[in-house]
């Protein structure tokens, strides 16, 4: 007798993911067993036909494990019109973008309405392939947003402040927080060194991650090279400058080195205006990098030098930052600018990036982020124009179709 939740899932290719080198990198008429929801065995059809389940044939699919999107603003989905329409990208200087956004958070939208943008943003998400997200807030009333999703969401509550009232204020955050909390820093532009020191410190101790965002524009590179530029002309307008800052003189990379914030658990998104030197920096301390492709694109600072994050042996992961920067919020469309801009970096390198990298980034690589023995029956059947009995093809397929590509949840 066949036992109801036991299931062969077949198709076309499997693409496993897993750390397991006896498997190939993508299986022709592959499948994938599971029972009570979990993966029991991955491999050819016909080594794997003689068990007793239930057959599920997916046809010309190809099967995926599910996706990590690990740089996400929630909080932000109400101001989607900043980057919609019609409106034109940024020509690099961060501070109009933020300005604009500053101007729409004056007058904040009705609550209900912005919970909804962010669950639609999170629908979204989903339904794009995305099972597990790193989402950033200002406001702890974030962390509620993911409630009810079938998401593994994490929250992280970001501090910001340059000036000396933020010690204070953080270190006040800080002993209202549970050991379950999550802490980010906003930039080394925007948050006094006392308070990174701070926060790492509570992430060290606790053995959490550290979320900053890293050498995103030439404007934040030059402020704390030289203490000048737009960023410090914004920091003045704001009224937010006490002259407490001292300029480090080095770049953001090297700034955060020297305040002893990078390890393996730091994880620093953008990382688009960064040295060959940073670089090094970066992987002698075993951080991760998140690329943002979309998000720097539509804002104009430029393209982070994914190909050698790559060679230097740094773990990189995608994320598509807020609706208020990226309209797609797709992590096949980060892929996609990736493979356009760098067609050296191997197809299963953004793959990588996009599942297993970001699933052993959260500590759920024993649930997804692969299709292995023990991981969760959640993952992906993907359709579109795939080429036939040509495996390669299909890999370069899959990281450059874009939105072209559709995906459903096989459960």
């Amino acid at each position: 007798m066949i036992e109801e939740r036991r299931y062969l899932h077949r198709a076309r290719y499997v693409v496993p993911m897993a750390a397991d080198r006896n498997l190939p990198e993508i299986l022709s008429d592959g499948a994938v067993l599971t029972e009570e929801g979990v993966i029991t065995a991955v491999g050819r059809y016909d080594a794997l036909q003689e068990n007793d389940a239930v057959l599920v044939d997916h046809g010309k699919a190809v099967l995926l494990p599910a996706m990590v999107n690990c740089h996400s603003h929630l909080e932000l989905s109400c101001f989607a019109a900043l980057a919609g329409g019609d409106r034109p990208t940024h020509t690099g200087d961060m501070t109009g973008w933020i300005r604009e956004l500053l101007a729409e958070r004056e007058q904040p939208p009705d609550p209900e309405e912005s919970r909804m943008a962010s669950w639609q943003a999170l629908a979204r998400m989903y339904g794009g392939g995305c099972r597990g997200v790193i989402d950033i807030g200002n406001q702890p009333e974030s962390a509620t947003l993911g409630e009810n999703f079938k998401m593994d969401l994490r929250f992280f509550l970001e501090v910001l402040g340059l000036g000396q009232e933020a010690i204070g204020r953080t270190g006040q955050i800080i002993e209202s927080l549970a050991d379950s909390d999550h802490l980010a820093v906003h930039s080394p532009y925007s948050v006094h060194p006392d308070v990174i020191r701070m926060v790492k410190e509570r992430c060290r101790a606790l053995g959490h991650l550290m979320p900053v965002h890293v050498a995103e524009s030439a404007g934040e590179v030059e402020f704390l090279a030289t203490g000048r530029g737009v960023f410090r002309d914004f920091l003045e307008e704001r009224g937010v400058w006490d002259g407490s800052f001292k300029v480090p003189g080095k770049s953001p990379v090297a700034y955060l080195d020297d305040l002893q914030a990078l390890d393996v658990n730091t994880l620093c998104v953008h990382c688009v205006q960064v040295s060959d030197q940073d670089i090094e920096i970066m992987a002698s301390r075993g951080v991760t990098v998140c690329a943002c492709p979309g998000s720097n694109n539509f804002l104009g600072v430029g393209v982070a030098p994914v190909d050698k994050f790559v060679k230097s042996g740094l773990r990189v992961v995608l994320g598509t930052d807020s609706p208020a920067s990226n309209p797609q919020v797709s992590l096949w469309e980060e892929m996609r600018l990736l493979a356009d801009r760098f067609p050296e970096i191997h197809p299963l390198d953004l793959l990588k990036m996009a599942t297993r990298n970001g699933a052993e980034l959260l500590g759920l690589e024993n649930k997804i982020g692969s299709l292995a023995t023990g991981c969760s029956a959640n993952f992906l059947a993907v359709t579109g124009d795939l080429p036939e009995d040509d495996r390669q093809g299909a890999l370069r397929w899959l990281v450059t179709a874009g939105l072209a590509v559709e995906t459903e949840w096989v459960e």
